[in-house]
């Protein structure tokens, strides 16, 4: 899988398929900027991650979750967290999404690809248990980090997750179009 751009362009690619069965037309895409646009200015908060939606179908998603992607990382290995080093990627990634996400008051949702391996999404304890019993059955990996600043973070695989988690299944378990959202 390349890098950035091409990345955002297949999860844009895949969530579209995931929502109609069909990847064109699209409903997501990449966000200008990859997210850069909420730095610009207050008002830009809900621009949060690095995916947006293009229509009022796909909205629900990307106005419950701020959607991080990172694809590469070579050096990146979950035996960081072990290691006592400076700079854990996975955590940095999860901070930045998490972060950006409160920004925006969503929830966090990181799509991580390491060249070679199965693409992986991670989610927060708080989205965990509201659709867990959907994925329980799933392998996962979670990471609670040493200071306790920033929530667990819980992988699956990715395919594993889309293929379990539909749009109905978020619709309903984050009470979207109802009164308020409860993000």
């Amino acid at each position: 899988m390349a890098k950035g751009s091409s990345f955002e362009r297949y999860i844009a690619k895949y969530l579209s398929k995931w929502l109609t069965g069909s990847e064109k037309p699209y409903q997501y895409w990449r966000m200008p900027g990859s997210g850069g646009l909420a730095t610009i200015s207050e008002e830009n908060v809900d621009l949060s991650g690095d995916i947006r939606s293009l229509t009022q179908q796909a909205a629900f998603l990307t106005d419950i979750f701020s959607i991080e992607l990172k694809v590469g990382y070579p050096k990146t290995s979950f035996w960081q967290l072990f290691a006592n080093i400076k700079h854990f990627n996975i955590e940095e990634f999860w901070v930045q999404c998490y972060t950006d996400a409160n920004k925006a008051d969503k929830r966090p949702m990181l799509i991580y690809n390491k060249s070679n391996r199965r693409k992986i999404v991670g989610i927060d304890l708080v989205t965990e248990n509201k659709i867990f019993k959907y994925i329980s059955k799933l392998p996962s990996m979670s990471i609670r980090f040493k200071n306790d600043e920033h929530p667990t973070l819980v992988f699956y695989d990715f395919e594993d997750f889309f293929n379990n988690i539909t749009p109905e299944i978020v619709k309903r378990k984050f009470n979207y179009g109802q009164s308020e959202c409860n993000c």
